[in-house]
This record gives structure tokens, sequence and C-alpha cells, in this order.
């Protein structure tokens, strides 16, 4: 059955429940005017208000008696699966208007009607056509548009064929931008990405693949039906430049980080001078052999070599946040604040980075809920940690952003195969 044809049928379909509903419906329509569901139109009489759904009906009328041509039209020129909607507007409009003209032809009838249901019945006809009007409108806009972007189906193929290039000569670049990661990054810092330029590559030929046969279908008159393909290899071309821009903040991200962990070390460097000269004032036993302990674990965390400077980052984290507890007793608020301040720096960046890995691994699609939980809440405890003025607890909720972003990790990758 062809499209048209369709149309018939689901309108025929209509019709016949619309009439073989019309007892149920005169009871629906008076209880839609009582609730407000149907307009009053305030104290307009019911003259003006029949002057009114006849307007209406005759303008929709005839409106509808052209668009089979123009329905004819979109089909012949954009296909019949972007014709749809329209063929679908046109089913539910005529569906309206003839139960507008079933109830027009209740109040022709020989039977006199009361005033009530006159008026009720009207604002009813008046409402229908209302809809069914606003239904053509949308699909009329609809096709405006789509008929506006196969015009200028010329110049949209040049601007693809453009970024697909720009797109490859970008991947490239990402290419070269990994080589030189990896002559200074553990594999491991850069795992996430480092198949994401060949992945680009392959999005980028498919989306050359449908700018052609977008071409192929540009007709001379400059009115084609391609704007669907060439929609279609916009989004590869998106999708490509995503994966360009995760390389592109990976490997700024992990420059980032191999800063901010030379910062790191100085400064817990100086953390462990003032530790010593505080093990002697230590309030106990208990508290010295404790700060004693948190700066042998701290001291023997030495360089990867590999560099991986995001999980060096957080292996001094942890040895620093067992100090911090091991200090807690000796160290006055103001110490504290300004340590945890210190401290917040470096794990905030260890946060950003590792968040915006797990988030590329969700982002495949393959992730379970488990991971994604686990990321939406080192996601909620990094806004916490960046909206937080005491430091800290914002040092404190940046490590569990840190611990959830971890654990997400791994559950992303198990998730993934590995």
């Amino acid at each position: 059955m062809d499209l048209l044809g369709g149309a018939a049928l689901a309108l025929g379909t209509v019709v016949v429940v619309v009439v073989g509903g019309g007892i149920v419906a005169l009871v629906v329509v008076a209880r839609r005017v009582r609730s407000g569901a149907i307009p009053r139109f305030g104290g307009t009489g019911i003259h003006e208000l029949t002057r009114r759904a006849g307007t209406l009906l005759v303008r929709l009328d005839d409106r509808l008696r052209d668009a089979d041509s123009e329905l004819g039209y979109a089909i012949a020129q954009f296909g019949a699966d972007a014709a749809k909607p329209w063929a679908d507007a046109l089913s539910g409009a005529r569906a309206k208007v003839a139960e507008a003209y079933r109830l027009r032809h209740a109040l022709d009838d020989a039977e006199p009607d009361s005033d009530r249901r006159q008026r009720e019945w009207t604002l009813q006809i008046i409402a229908l056509c209302e809809q069914a009007e606003r239904q053509l409108d949308e699909q009329d806009d609809a096709f405006t548009r789509l008929r506006g972007r196969e015009v200028s189906a010329e110049g949209t193929l040049r601007e693809l064929r453009s970024r697909i290039e720009d797109a490859r000569a970008r991947a490239a670049a990402s290419r070269e931008l990994l080589s030189d990661a990896a002559a200074r990054f553990a594999p491991a810092a850069l795992a996430a990405v480092a198949d994401h330029p060949a992945q680009a590559d392959r999005l980028l030929d498919d989306a050359a693949v449908r700018a052609d046969a977008a071409a192929a279908g540009i007709a001379p008159s400059g009115v084609s039906s391609v704007s669907g393909i060439l929609a279609e290899a916009e989004q590869i071309v998106h999708r490509a430049g995503d994966l360009l821009e995760s390389v592109e903040r990976t490997v700024r991200d992990l420059e980032a980080a191999s800063a901010a962990l030379a910062t790191r070390r100085r400064e817990l460097a100086e953390d462990a001078t003032q530790a010593r000269a505080e093990v002697e004032s230590a309030p106990d036993p208990d508290s010295g052999a404790a700060i004693l302990d948190a700066l042998r674990e701290l001291e023997a965390i030495t360089p990867l070599s590999p560099a991986d400077p995001v999980r060096e980052l957080d292996r001094l984290d942890e040895a620093a946040s067992r100090l911090d507890l091991a200090l807690a007793g000796s160290r006055n608020q103001k110490q504290r604040f300004a340590h945890a301040l210190a401290a917040y720096e470096g794990t905030l960046v260890s946060a950003r980075s590792q968040i915006a890995v797990v988030r590329d691994l969700v982002a495949g699609g393959r992730a379970g809920v488990s991971a994604r939980t686990r990321l939406a809440e080192a996601e909620r405890q990094l806004a916490i940690a960046e909206a937080e003025t005491d430091p800290v607890e914002k040092l404190d909720a940046v490590r569990r952003a840190v611990t959830h972003a971890r654990d997400a990790d791994a559950l992303a990758r198990y998730d993934l195969g590995g």
C-alpha cells in the first residue's frame, strides 16, 4: 500500500470510529466545556461563534482539498519516509475536520437544540478546527525548513567536505600528539584514547562515502532530496571530532598533571620537614609514632617510570592523607587549612582528569549502571569540592571524587572487557 492509499484508509477508519462514537462524544464535549478544556470565548454571542466556526471549516476544507497535491510533491521531492510526518498530519487534521462537520450536521438537523448545547458544540467545532490548523502549520514550517536545506544542499556539501578534510588533518595531528606523549607517559595513561585517531579515520571515511552519495543526488535545478544523507554525514564528522578532542584533552590533562606533580612533590617535601619537627611536640607517644609511620610511607614513594603523573598524584595524595591524619592532633587549624588548600590543588587536577577518562569510557555506550553510578557520584563530589569554602571540606570532597572516579574507571573497564 502506498503512502497516499494508507492515509486514505486511515481517514476512513477514523471517520467510522468518529460516527460510531458519536453518542459518547456528545457527553464528552459537555464535560470538556464545563472543565475549561474548550474555551468559552467569554461573552461572545452564539451568532458570532457560528460565523467563526463556519469560516474556519471552509478555510480548512479548502486547505485539505489542496493538500493531496502538496503531499504528492513532498513524496516526489523528499521520499515517502521524509514525507510521512506530513501524511500523518493530514490524516489527523482530516479526522478533526470530519468530527467538526459531524457536530455541525447535528446542529443543522431538524431537531432543535438548546442554547447551551449550540454553544458547546460550536465551541467544540472551533477547537477542532484550530487544532487541525496547528497540525498543518507545524508541518508546513517543517517542510519549509527542509526545502531550504535542500535548495542549499550544494553549499552544505562543500562545507561538509571542508570539515572532513579539516578533521583528517586534525586526526593526523592527534597521531603525532599521541606519539610524542607515548615517549613521555606510560601506556596505561594513554590507553583510553590510543585508538581514537583510527576510529576517527574510519568515521571520516564513512562521512566521505555519504558525501559522495549526496553529491550524486544534487539536481542541476538546485532542489535536491539529500538533506537526510548530509545530516547523517555531519553527525558522523561531529563524532569523529569528539574522539579527537578526547585525545587532545587527555594529553593536556597529563601535561597539567605533570606540572602539578612537580609542585606537589616540593610541597610534600616541605610538609615532611615540618612533620619531623612536630614529632617531638606530639601530645603522646602514639601520635609521634603515627607521624613517623606516615612519613616513612610518603618518602617510600618514588617517581614512576615510565611516567604516569595522574597515578603518581594519587599515590602521593593517599600518603599525604595518612600524614594529615597523623598530624591532626598536633597542627593548629590555620596550618591545617593552609595544608588542605595546597593538597587540594593537586588532587583537583587528578579528580578532573580521572573523571574525564571515565566519561570517555562511558560515552562508548557499553559501560554498565554501576560504573555510571560511581561516575555520577564522583562528579557530584567534585561539584561539592569546587563550591565548598572550607579548605578541609574541599579537600575531603575532592578526595572522595577521586575515589569514586577510580572505582568507576575499574567498573567501566571491566564492562568493556578489560
